[in-house]
């Protein structure tokens, strides 16, 4: 089994396996294409109207940060027969969702170090509840890709020199499309501090860049009051924080079917029970747990430094989502991050355990979280609030090519793009 497993013609396979149940996850955006919010609104517009080139260094200053993965790839469909242009953000997007997963995979790992680690992990990161429909397949949200690839490069060992390069230019992207990989720049500097090498040098430096142009422009944005009116000014009152709670460290593991269910169809059957003494309940059990586990979790801790460096990430982009989200709502794509790092958390003591039955307590979450994912992989469409599956699916939706004929035959006619009918685009 371990031959197998190690056999890189197997890892291809797996990850040909994958793409299949890619396509299955959308293949109406696969085989149609669509421009998402503000990728379309405004990036693809500024591109269209301005060239290539200055399509490369638009700025979106609601955002407060420059997102250049999101430039390129929508001023390389600016290029293209407009008819056709978004199947270059989407197949764009598609590589870098590959991309965590082929390093997670084919790269020597001081996290990753066993192959049935890698294949767990390349799981988590492809279909667990964080990763859900709004992240999927549009170049905005591709910074969160690139994030966890850069997390997975923190890692890394044993690289030749075309590995080496591959991860500068993509720490370069990740550092320059939004703010989570800029909050590792502490931990890139552990690295150098500890190896103290030219490889990792340049990674510090960098990252150390792009954080410093990231946070010029979210000063700049703030400053001239033209930052997205809620970012920065979050309440931590104790609705943001069941939120959190919520979509954070629930979710991932059992993602929004189970959670509902277990709210909705059992706990209000107890009326002198709410959201806040759940929540306790289960944060009581977190606990219970951990002081259960005590010895083994305070050893690992101490003496390790892959779930040290874990913690911080997961700790960081918390405070970052709490504070930066627009308003207070941190799930989405604010609670993806923390959300795998949490689930890779979760893996890592699965494997380093020794206790049999602390060490099956973190087998059991995670093989929760993935039958959770699988559920969830296509949002189901019965008996739910919110059809989910129109994120991936068109249900009465713009399509595109029809989008683009009623605009050549009317320049005034207003494109209606994803999510409908909130979004749309006007082209010059």
């Amino acid at each position: 089994m371990k031959k197998i497993l190690n056999d890189n013609k197997t890892k291809y396979y797996f990850l040909f396996i994958i793409i299949l149940i890619s396509f299955y996850r959308s293949p109406y955006i696969f085989l149609n294409s669509r421009f998402v919010a503000e990728e379309g609104s405004k990036y693809f517009v500024y591109a269209w109207e301005n060239g290539f080139l200055k399509g490369l260094f638009y700025f979106e200053n609601a955002a407060g940060y420059f997102n250049l993965i999101a430039n390129i790839l929508v001023s390389t469909s600016s290029l293209i027969n407009i008819e056709s242009s978004p199947f270059v953000t989407v197949y764009g997007s598609f590589i870098f969702i590959l991309l965590p997963l082929y390093f997670i995979l084919f790269r020597e790992s001081e996290f990753f170090n066993t192959d049935l680690k890698k294949y767990i992990g390349s799981l988590l990161v492809f279909i667990t509840p964080p990763f859900v429909p709004e992240v999927w397949v549009n170049s905005i949200n591709s910074q969160v890709y690139l994030c966890i690839s850069a997390i997975t490069i923190l890692f890394m060992i044993n690289l030749n020199n075309f590995q080496k390069k591959i991860n500068h230019m993509i720490i370069f992207i990740a550092g320059f499309s939004g703010v989570y990989t800029c909050c590792l720049l502490p931990l890139f500097f552990f690295n150098y501090f500890l190896k103290k090498n030219l490889y990792n040098l340049i990674n510090l430096l960098v990252l150390f860049f792009s954080s410093v142009i990231q946070f010029y422009f979210i000063v700049l944005s703030k400053i001239n009051n033209q930052l997205a009116e809620q970012v920065l000014e979050a309440d931590l009152d104790l609705d943001i924080m069941i939120n959190y709670f919520y979509n954070i460290w629930v979710k991932p593991v059992f993602g929004r079917q189970i959670t509902h269910f277990i709210w909705s169809d059992i706990i209000l059957l107890i009326p002198q029970i709410n959201y806040l003494y759940l929540f306790l309940i289960i944060f009581l059990i977190f606990i219970i747990c951990f002081f259960y586990g005590y010895k083994n979790l305070s050893r690992i801790i101490i003496k390790d430094k892959v779930l040290i460096y874990l913690i911080y990430i997961f700790s960081i982009i918390s405070i970052l989502v709490l504070v930066g989200a627009a308003g207070d709502y941190v799930g989405g794509r604010y609670a993806v991050i923390p959300g795998i790092t949490l689930l890779f958390i979760i893996l890592h003591f699965a494997f380093e355990m020794q206790g049999k039955n602390i060490k099956l307590f973190f087998i059991i979450l995670i093989s929760i979280s993935l039958i959770s994912g699988v559920n969830e992989f296509r949002p189901p469409t019965k008996n739910v609030k919110h059809q989910y599956i129109k994120y991936l699916d068109c249900i009465n939706c713009p399509e595109w090519k029809n989008e683009i004929k009623k605009w050549k035959n009317d320049n005034n006619y207003t494109i209606k793009i994803w999510p409908y009918p909130r979004k749309t685009m006007t082209l010059k």
